[in-house]
């Protein structure tokens, strides 16, 4: 079982914790915790995030991501991640 440390995102700063059997995205909703998104494929690029601490496991997508950005709809954590809503 990972910790989601979730660090300002729409407001609200708290921990979740994950098996890493889903992505971000539907961890993140399981929780009540909405983020923009679209596709839920990689395709569109609304549901970026900054990774500040820890892994996951990135799915292919077709979005360009700079250093430290994940698409929560295609990244699963592997280890406790920290995230936050990009710049």
């Amino acid at each position: 079982m990972f910790r989601i440390e979730i660090d300002n995102i729409n407001g609200k700063t708290k921990s979740l914790y994950a098996y890493g059997d889903h992505s971000i995205l539907i961890e993140l909703e399981q929780q009540n915790i909405l983020i923009n998104h679209s596709c839920r494929q990689g395709h569109c690029g609304s549901c970026i995030l900054q990774l500040l601490s820890g892994d996951v496991i990135h799915q292919d997508s077709i979005i360009h991501l700079s250093q430290g950005e994940i698409l929560a709809c295609r990244a699963t954590p592997v280890t406790d991640i920290k995230i936050a809503s990009r710049n």
